[in-house]
């Protein structure tokens, strides 16, 4: 009895000094009071009119500076709905502030896929964010639950901005083409559809379902832009028409490879494709190790091709020949006949007096 007296009188002792102690702290050792303050002066400043590269700058440290500090995150959401709504550079910084309150904090917003959707412009291609974008693209693209018609309203984006889009762009949108047919089996009907398969009375009717797609590309509603209809031509023309091998190369493994058999195909990397560009473009290509190699070239006009286009006789630099030579036109307009390729008997002082014009 007399111990237990004794706890209960030292815990009520220990009890009535921390009271005392948290009446006489400092409130800079209050915690609670520093997330209350930093969170009211977030929200003044958000409020505030700011010019576009501080609105970015915040934007770009939303996500890691100042929403894990917050009591209720979810009072950035209007924030950030509102910067995805004027799309653009905005538009694709604020999806790391949208992603966070999503995945931690419990955000319910319906439009977000619709305004996804309306951020793939070819302007994102050239943005100087783009990788970022990309990455989050492909994180919110990865479920395999996503309805038919939203990954194929995707697939159909993503090909024909591909049409447009610099070399690594292009790859990357083959890439989230590939990735995605392989998620949903269902949308592999957009790869092998042709005229013979349209449901149509007779042969003309059927051809002219196929004169113009039915996919519209102006609709901002995924759900409305009927891709599931259409067909991936641009992926044909790319095969066919694109400069870049490495273009051809990824869209032939679409057109080859049964994606609906997950265990013989794996996904493409989109995060090494998203950190293309020109410059690493060729670089690869410099250093690649090529099997055969011409040694000579043997042709029938001399020096044709590139600079005996029209192209360059226009700008004073080229020129053009008949079956016997090449006529260079320099840029003082006089003329030199080349002929096999190199200047010889009466045309090689001419020749050469012209080029050191």
């Amino acid at each position: 009895t007399a111990t237990a007296t004794a706890t209960a009188t030292a815990t009520a002792t220990a009890t009535a000094a921390r009271k005392a102690a948290a009446k006489t702290s400092p409130k800079w050792k209050d915690c609670k009071r520093h997330r209350r303050l930093f969170a009211d002066a977030w929200l003044a400043f958000l409020r505030t009119p700011m010019p576009p590269d501080i609105y970015r700058k915040t934007l770009t440290s939303l996500h890691d500076d100042v929403i894990p500090h917050l009591p209720n995150p979810q009072l950035l959401s209007d924030f950030c709905t509102h910067s995805i709504d004027r799309g653009g550079l905005d538009g694709m910084l604020a999806l790391n502030g949208i992603f966070v309150l999503m995945t931690k904090h419990g955000l319910e917003y319906p439009a977000f896929y619709a305004k996804l959707y309306g951020l793939l412009t070819p302007e994102a291609f050239h943005a100087r964010g783009r990788g970022g974008f990309f990455e989050l693209l492909d994180v919110f693209l990865k479920s395999s639950a996503l309805p038919g018609y939203l990954a194929a309203a995707f697939i159909k984006r993503l090909a024909r901005l591909a049409l447009r889009a610099p070399p690594a762009g292009a790859m990357t949108c083959v890439a989230f083409a590939h990735n995605l047919l392989r998620r949903h089996p269902g949308c592999a009907v957009l790869v092998h559809r042709g005229p013979t398969e349209e449901r149509a009375s007779a042969a003309e009717g059927a051809l002219a379902s196929f004169a113009s797609d039915p996919y519209s590309e102006r609709e901002p509603d995924p759900a409305k832009c009927d891709a599931l209809k259409s067909s991936l031509w641009e992926l044909k023309t790319l095969a066919e028409s694109h400069y870049h091998p490495q273009v051809v190369k990824l869209v032939k493994m679409i057109q080859e490879r049964d994606l609906s058999d997950r265990v013989k195909t794996k996904e493409l990397p989109v995060k090494a494709l998203c950190a293309a560009s020109y410059a690493s473009l060729v670089a690869e290509e410099l250093d690649a190790r090529v099997k055969t190699a011409a040694l000579a070239h043997h042709g029938s006009r001399g020096l044709s091709g590139l600079f005996a286009s029209r192209t360059f006789a226009e700008c004073g630099i080229g020129g053009g020949g008949g079956d016997d030579g090449v006529v260079f036109r320099w840029r003082d307009h006089s003329e030199v006949e080349v002929e096999g390729g190199r200047p010889g008997g009466e045309n090689a002082d001419a020749a050469v007096a012209a080029g050191a014009r």
